[in-house]
């Protein structure tokens, strides 16, 4: 959501059911071949563009249609309230009156604390205030290019989580004079936790969102199995990699190869290292399976900053969060996720 005319921040997901027809297994669109909810139920599927995506929503239970207006009723009042880019936006107000306590409201308010619990977390390869460095290298506008070093250096200097307050009773976040709060490395995650939460409080029988590869599902498909999410390959974007089971949880990847540009050469991609001002190195892409599509968000970003070696060793210390790493080298998912692949 942190774009102008860009679509695809992340590295898009294509999801997937898995069919089994005559014996051989077959990868298709869960929009047209999952099997079919019973004849009661009722099934609504929709998409928009939010968050400068498609966002798909899929709703299996009583009163369906009417809950997937709220459910992009919701995404759509959220992105005004979260996006740099929309000039009402509360973070906005907060980028444009840095220095000062700006009041928000509890929603913003907890992302932000949540964006910078992310950061301590990750010890700073993910951080909230990276929007001055994505604004030199142009992503978030259609105009991309190489910045200066001395342009890095001024730009970094403004980049630090820990310097973000919070006034939990008044309210209220104050930035650094010269920050710019960019929330788009967490804000679409938590927009979906909130548009599934309200599917859970409905109690539907099952559900999907898909806001361009950060998905989230509630219970499972209609024949009773997980659902089944494909993981692109890196060196071939248009093929399926891996295929995963998702059970009532969320899964996001960020990856090198969707949002790019080539000067001289080099292919410069917009995920940004914290500390260094540059596209992070090493790794294709990484995938995150867990319960909360904002921690999700937030950790795929930091696991592709810290690389190979100190991004396997986030995921393990972190209980309820699989992955699965691809380098330029090799791939290593986790134990549990592994297991999860083997079994259902």
């Amino acid at each position: 959501m942190n774009g102008k005319g860009l679509k695809n921040r992340r590295a898009l997901f294509v999801a997937l059911a898995l069919v089994v027809l005559g014996g051989a297994a077959a990868v298709s669109c869960y929009l047209g071949m999952v099997p079919q909810a019973k004849a009661q139920e009722s099934t609504t599927t929709s998409s928009m563009i939010l968050m400068d995506t498609v966002v798909d929503v899929r709703v299996d239970g009583p009163r369906s249609a009417s809950l997937v207006e709220r459910v992009f009723a919701r995404m759509e009042e959220l992105e005004r309230v979260f996006s740099r880019f929309i000039e009402e936006s509360e973070v906005s107000e907060i980028n444009r009156r840095a220095g000062e306590w700006v009041e928000v409201s509890p929603l913003t308010l907890e992302l932000v604390e949540l964006g910078i619990e992310m950061g301590r977390i990750t010890e700073g390869a993910f951080d909230i205030t990276i929007g001055a460095v994505l604004d030199l290298w142009g992503f978030g506008s259609d105009f991309h290019r190489v910045p200066t070093e001395e342009e890095l250096a001024d730009a970094l200097a403004t980049v630090d989580y820990t310097r973000v307050e919070v006034d939990g009773e008044r309210g209220a976040v104050r930035i650094p004079q010269g920050t710019v709060l960019d929330l788009g490395g967490i804000a679409k995650g938590f927009i979906i936790h909130q548009a599934t939460a309200i599917l859970r409080e409905a109690q539907v029988d099952r559900s999907m969102v898909n806001a361009g590869g950060d998905i989230s599902v509630v219970g499972r498909r209609p024949d009773g199995r997980p659902w089944r999410v494909g993981v692109q390959d890196p060196e071939d974007p248009r093929s399926i990699r891996y295929v995963l089971p998702l059970d009532d949880q969320s899964v996001v990847t960020s990856g090198d190869y969707q949002r790019y540009f080539v000067v001289d050469g080099v292919r410069y991609h917009h995920i940004i290292d914290p500390f260094t001002g540059y596209p992070a190195r090493g790794l294709r892409s990484v995938t995150i399976v867990g319960d909360n599509p904002a921690v999700c968000d937030a950790i795929s970003t930091a696991v592709f900053v810290l690389g190979w070696e100190r991004g396997r060793a986030l995921v393990e210390s972190l209980p309820g969060v699989e992955a699965i790493i691809i380098s330029e080298t090799g791939a290593w998912i986790s134990p549990g996720l592994a297991q999860a692949m083997l079994t259902q």
